[in-house]
C-alpha cells in the first residue's frame, strides 16, 4: 500500500526545478544560449520601442524576430525541437530565468550539476 507522500503530486518548487533542469539541458550548447540571449534582447527592444511611442507594431515584430533567433539555435545548433511547442508559458518563463541566470550566475556550473543526473531526453524531439 502506498503512503500519502508517495501518491501526493510533486510540489510546485519540485516541478519547477525539474522543468528548469530539463529546459537548461535542452540548451546545452553555448551558441544556442547566445542566440536565445540575442532574441530576448530583440524582444526587450520591441517592448522599449512600443513604450517609447514608436507604435505597437514593434512588439509583435520584435517578438517574432526574437523567436527566430531562439528557434535557429534549436534547429541548427542543438538539432532539437523547441520546448515552446510543448508548453509555451513554461518555456517562456524558463527563457527569462535563463536570461537572468546568465547575467548573474554560472550557467556552465549549473549544467555540470545537471549532468550528474541528466533529465530524460527521449522526448526532446531530436531531429
Amino acid at each position: 500500500m502506498q503512503t500519502a507522500s508517495e501518491t501526493a503530486p510533486p510540489s510546485l518548487m519540485t516541478e519547477a526545478r525539474a522543468y528548469w533542469e530539463r529546459y537548461l539541458w535542452h540548451h546545452r550548447d553555448p551558441l544556442t544560449r547566445r542566440l536565445h540571449r540575442v532574441g530576448s534582447l530583440v524582444v526587450l527592444a520591441g517592448i522599449g520601442a512600443t513604450l517609447a511611442g514608436a507604435g505597437w507594431v514593434w512588439l509583435p515584430l520584435c517578438t517574432a524576430i526574437g523567436y527566430g533567433f531562439a528557434f535557429a539555435g534549436h534547429w541548427f545548433v542543438e538539432k532539437n525541437r523547441p520546448l515552446t511547442f510543448e508548453n509555451p508559458l513554461r518555456a517562456g518563463i524558463a527563457n527569462w530565468v535563463m536570461f537572468v541566470y546568465e547575467l548573474f550566475w554560472d550557467v556552465e556550473a549549473e549544467l555540470r550539476r545537471i549532468a550528474e543526473n541528466p533529465p530524460d531526453t527521449a522526448d526532446m524531439g531530436n531531429q
